[in-house]
């Protein structure tokens, strides 16, 4: 049986727009990278961990999840968000 290799990462909190969502959770890049670097890797989706979702423009939370993986083709802006 072998080992499985986990892969050491800092999550960021970030802020993701699709055309009928906003996401507020965690991206995980690995230590000292980027949003960029994560979002341009050759996968078709992004996993978020911990977030909410609302309306594109409610206020109200819609849902919370511990993970949710977002396509990559739907993504209108991905942010860094300031915890608070």
């Amino acid at each position: 049986m072998g080992l499985g290799v986990r892969a050491v990462k800092e999550r960021v909190p970030v802020i993701l727009l699709t055309t009928t969502y906003r996401l507020e959770g965690e991206m995980h890049v690995v230590p000292g990278g980027r949003l960029l670097d994560e979002i341009n890797k050759e996968r078709d989706f992004i996993p978020i961990t911990n977030a909410t979702v609302y309306d594109v423009t409610g206020e109200t939370p819609l849902d919370t999840l511990d993970f949710i993986a977002i396509n990559k083709n739907l993504i209108v802006m991905v942010a860094p968000s300031i915890p608070g």
